[in-house]
Parts: C-alpha cells; sequence; structure tokens
C-alpha cells in the first residue's frame, strides 16, 4: 500500500471476512491502526495475540475512536441492525464500508440515516466454505474483483484506494445491478451446491465417497448455513429469476429422462458444455 487513504480502521466482525481484512492490514506499509469489534472473547484475544489488532472487543464506541473508516464485516442483518449505532457513535468524518453478498438493504439504509456521502459499498468477490477468526487468511482479498457501489467522490476514491492497497480489484456498479449479478453468479451456485448435499445426504452418500468432480459441486455445501441464510434472505426478489429457470431445467432434463429421448438430453449437456469452454 503505497498510498494510506485511511489511517485508523475500526473492523465490525472478526469471521473470515474481516479476520482475513485484519490480516490483511497488518502486512501493509505504511500499516494502519486497526481496531475491531467482535463479541466473541477468545477471537478478540487471539486477534491481539496474533498482532493483527491494536484492540478487540465489544465495545462499539471505543473502537470506533477517531477511526477514519469503518468496515462492516458481518453478515447483513447484522450489519443493518449496527448501522444506527454507527451513524450515532462514529466519527463524523469516517467513511463506512462493507463486505456483504447484498447492497440495496445497506445502501438504503445508510440514505435513511444520512449516510448516503459516506457509506460506499463494497462486496469483494472471495471468501470460502469455512468460517470464523481461524479460518482467515491475508491473502484472501488479493487478485480479487471488489464490487463498489459508489457515494461522495472523495469517499468513493478513497475505499477504492483501500482495496487497491491490499491488491484487490475494485469495480463500480450499482446496488441493484450487483444484486441482481450475485444472484446468478454466487447465490444460485450456493443453493444448487447445498440442494445436491442434502439429496445425497437423504439418498444415504456419504462425502468420502465422492470423486473429485462431487466433491468440486458440493464443495458450497459445507458453507455456514446461518450465513447463508442471511444472505439469501436479503436477496429475496432477485433471486425468483434464477431459481425459476434452475427448476425448468432440472424439470427438462426430467422430461427428458422419462421420455428416453438421447438427443433432448444431448441438447442440454451441449449447451452447458459450450457455455463452460466459452470461458477457456
Amino acid at each position: 500500500m503505497t498510498e494510506r487513504p485511511f489511517e485508523r480502521v475500526a473492523i465490525i466482525g472478526l469471521g473470515l471476512m474481516g479476520g482475513s481484512l485484519a490480516r490483511a492490514l497488518a502486512g501493509v506499509t505504511p500499516r494502519p491502526r486497526v481496531r475491531a469489534v467482535t463479541l466473541d472473547a477468545d477471537t478478540a484475544r487471539d486477534a491481539e495475540v496474533d498482532g493483527v489488532v491494536e484492540r478487540a472487543g465489544s465495545d462499539l464506541a471505543g473502537m470506533l475512536e477517531d477511526a477514519d473508516l469503518v468496515v462492516l464485516a458481518t453478515p447483513a442483518g447484522e450489519a443493518l441492525r449496527i448501522l444506527p449505532d454507527l451513524a450515532a457513535q462514529m466519527n463524523e468524518n469516517a467513511v463506512v464500508t462493507d463486505v456483504c453478498s447484498v447492497k440495496r438493504p445497506l445502501v438504503e439504509c445508510a440514505a435513511a440515516l444520512g449516510l448516503a456521502d459516506r457509506f460506499v459499498g463494497s462486496h469483494p468477490m472471495c471468501g470460502s466454505e469455512k468460517s470464523g477468526y481461524a479460518a482467515a487468511r491475508a491473502d484472501l482479498y488479493r487478485d480479487a474483483p471488489v464490487w463498489i457501489v459508489p457515494a461522495e467522490r472523495a469517499a468513493t476514491e478513497s475505499v477504492e484506494r483501500f482495496w487497491r492497497g491490499l491488491g484487490a480489484h475494485p469495480l463500480r456498479t450499482d446496488a441493484a445491478t450487483h444484486d441482481h449479478a450475485v444472484a446468478w453468479v454466487s447465490h444460485l451456485p450456493q443453493i444448487l451446491s447445498s440442494v445436491l448435499g442434502t439429496a445425497l445426504g437423504r439418498a444415504g452418500v456419504e462425502p468420502i465417497a465422492l470423486g473429485p468432480g462431487g466433491r468440486d459441486v458440493t464443495r458450497l455445501a459445507g458453507s455456514e448455513p446461518a450465513l447463508w441464510a442471511d444472505i439469501l434472505l436479503h436477496n429475496v426478489d432477485a433471486l425468483d429469476a434464477p431459481l425459476a429457470e434452475a427448476q425448468a431445467l432440472l424439470s427438462a432434463f426430467a422430461g427428458a429422462l422419462r421420455a428416453g429421448d438421447a438427443n433432448a438430453l444431448e441438447r442440454l449437456l451441449r449447451e452447458s458444455q459450450e457455455w463452460a469452454e466459452s470461458g477457456t
């Protein structure tokens, strides 16, 4: 980070995303001062012992003191609950961003609280099926695209510099376009992987019985249920079309199989093959 856009960063949440952010910031030069809010005393202690935060604990106001950047690294529902307290307690010149997988609810809430000029939505397109501070890693954001929902120009440019300093690649969009896109590229894959994992489990198939292909497709099935329930419920409208298309295609496969229609099966399989090969 050749230029430090923020000197004092407060991270709200020290799970995979927040913990990885703290680890990444510990490795940049010049290094910002980092405090973190977490309700888990063991996580707070571990982050302090690891030297990735100056201080961690449950005292929101204390951790926000003098912060010029506040990062919401919690599920969207929790972020929405925290935003009113942030608006009341944080430095009046502080910029707020987040790492949530949905943008419309947060952008709308921030605007209602008078934070429209200072809330810059962020969504790093990275992560893992693992969760918690123990899964955090310093390179999580390196080379990751980060969707940015802009606010006031100076705040937006500062947040973009922040992400570039961590090796990420910020890309601007608007909240509605973002949520529609991630419904297809992120949320539908999670649902389908979870559906397959559940179907296999109900059929008595153990994970160890899967080959490489099965393991690839079901990797996301190991994701944290509470986190993903929160994400999906905050993007319900955008998921209607992806789910309808997936259901229609499953019905088409079932119909072709019942009819013994090899040509129909090949057409369906070829369409997906051509899509897969278009990215190579």
